[in-house]
């Protein structure tokens, strides 16, 4: 059982990372593997709507041989998303959007008389940013993978205002936290284990995570973080 974690920011040590990295340990310690990839890492080309046509051509693994399509393979090939993405203008970053319009081709596998590839995927969602627009964001990416046939588990976002220093903003790293047990706990539901799906406050899982991304991430101490610098809106 495997969940895939998507990070939508181009900073791989930023607030979105942090809270990504906290879900994905979380899931681990609940016997998941997990992964993660960045949609800045390669060029993921945007969606030409092939799903327009009389004869459709929007079927996986889509039309373009690019980083796109080795996403959505992996994709594919896993139980469950947690997506992660800074806020930009109310709602994901650029390529998180063009991965998310390409998704259509899982979706889309109903129009060839088989069910949607994302149907049974268990999704999450995290969304960080110094600027307000953090539920228009969850919500947009919630919607629309619940609309491909994913399943939303309870307690399935978190966002942070705190941008870079996400991990030290305790209420999005519990959320987070509880994402990534519950969306492994949700997958094993549904694999015939018998799970209890519930919010938890566990103060040294809390603690044992958080040191574990800020060594991993090699992230400074978090006075650092309050010395004086200059206010940068774009810091995600």
């Amino acid at each position: 059982m495997k969940i895939l974690g998507i990070l939508g920011s181009p900073d791989p040590r930023g607030g979105s990372a942090q809270l990504l990295l906290t879900a994905l340990k979380a899931a681990e310690k609940e016997g998941l593997s997990t992964e993660v990839v960045r949609v800045y890492e390669r060029e993921i080309k945007p969606c030409m709507g092939c799903i327009r046509n009389e004869e459709p051509k929007c079927k996986f693994p889509c039309i373009f041989e690019d980083y796109g399509k080795e996403l959505l393979v992996k994709i594919y090939n896993s139980d469950g998303l947690i997506l992660s993405t800074p806020i930009y203008w109310f709602g994901p970053s650029g390529p998180l959007k063009l991965l998310v319009d390409r998704m259509t081709c899982l979706e889309n596998m109903i129009s060839f008389g088989e069910p949607s590839y994302m149907e049974g995927k268990v999704v999450g969602v995290i969304a960080v940013g110094a600027d307000a627009g953090a539920i228009f964001t969850g919500a947009y990416l919630i919607t629309t993978l619940n609309s491909m046939g994913a399943i939303v588990p309870p307690w399935a976002l978190a966002y942070s205002y705190k941008s870079k220093k996400a991990i030290f903003d305790k209420k999005a790293v519990m959320d987070a936290l509880n994402i990534g047990i519950l969306t492994a706990k949700t997958i094993k539901l549904l694999k015939g284990e018998k799970q209890e799906l519930r919010y938890i406050q566990d103060e040294e899982l809390y603690q044992k995570i958080k040191e574990e991304v800020i060594k991993t991430l090699e992230l400074y101490p978090e006075e650092i973080y309050h010395e004086k610098r200059p206010f940068r809106r774009s810091s995600i």
